[in-house]
């Protein structure tokens, strides 16, 4: 026993649901790692590609796990008056961050990567936790039985 009674042990488990919100976070975090990586290549004046994985049917019929790689949809864009913008997305939809703000003006290129940091740094204190929770919530009230109307 004095080799366990050196580790912290816990009662947690693999198997302990996690709350929509926190899979959204972690999601962001990990696309903001991939922003980031592509960030600074684009300031080393390199091309980013990812990688990922995919199955595909080979010749033969068997299924196989094939590697590639592609380029990353960047977040960042010029505005018309010259100015670089950053907008954080779940998907293809914008990340609202205040009531009616979705985008962050990062002025020059050579921000992109410290600004991306920062916002790492706030998914990592919880401070986009209602806007994550914004786009867990269903749209709608779902129909049920009685809804439908009878013909």
């Amino acid at each position: 026993m004095q080799h366990l009674s050196k580790l912290s042990l816990t009662v947690t488990s693999q198997k302990q649901p996690v709350s929509p919100v926190a899979k959204k976070r972690l999601n962001l975090l990990r696309k903001l790692e991939l922003q980031i990586q592509a960030a600074e290549a684009e300031l080393r004046d390199e091309e980013f590609l990812e990688e990922i994985r995919k199955w595909v049917r080979g010749e033969d019929g068997e299924r196989e796990q094939v590697t590639e790689k592609r380029p990353i949809r960047k977040w960042w864009w010029q505005h018309h008056t010259g100015a670089w913008m950053l907008t954080l997305k779940d998907g293809a939809k914008p990340l609202p961050l205040l009531e009616d703000k979705n985008s962050i003006e990062i002025g020059e290129i050579t921000n992109l990567v410290e600004v991306l940091q920062t916002v790492r740094s706030a998914v990592l204190a919880g401070e986009l936790d209602d806007a994550l929770e914004q786009m867990v919530k269903p749209k709608g009230k779902p129909k049920t039985p009685a809804d439908k109307p009878k013909s």
